[in-house]
């Protein structure tokens, strides 16, 4: 699973992250938990760190069994995880004050790398996300 924030959002970011952590919880009670894999990328890498962000997930109660926060490598342009958020459609604009507006998406990878599918908003049900992973997880072969 995808998604970006940014450590200062004081909107939606930290809402995306607590129903992101309701997920991986649920995903973690199962044997799915070494089979997923969670990666939240920043679009603000100037300010968050990998101190911050590990903080960040911390406060948000996400597990670094699974989990993996991604910033900007030393020497990339400061938009540039910005710009990779807009490769998967999703806008971070910056805004005065640091903050930036921006849309909410939980995206799904396959194993393969490939997109799968999207959630949008806080307002889908986890379990729904849950159920959708373990389809792509299992390994049923059908006749």
């Amino acid at each position: 699973m995808l998604n970006f924030v940014f450590a200062s959002c004081t909107d939606v970011c930290p809402l995306h992250s607590d129903l992101i952590a309701r997920v991986q919880a649920m995903i973690n009670e199962t044997p799915m938990k070494d089979l997923v894999q969670f990666l939240t990328v920043t679009t603000d890498p100037k300010a968050d760190t990998p101190e911050v962000m590990k903080a960040y997930g911390a406060a948000h109660g996400l597990d670094p069994h699974n989990w993996t926060f991604l910033t900007a490598r030393e020497g990339q342009a400061e938009d540039a995880t910005r710009n990779l958020s807009e490769q998967y459609n999703v806008r971070f604009d910056p805004l005065e004050g640091g903050q930036q507006m921006h849309g909410v998406v939980t995206h799904v990878i396959d194993r393969g790398g490939r997109f799968a599918a999207k959630f949008h908003g806080l307002r889908f049900d986890p379990l729904n996300l849950v159920m959708y992973v373990n389809g792509l997880t299992n390994n049923v072969k059908r006749p």
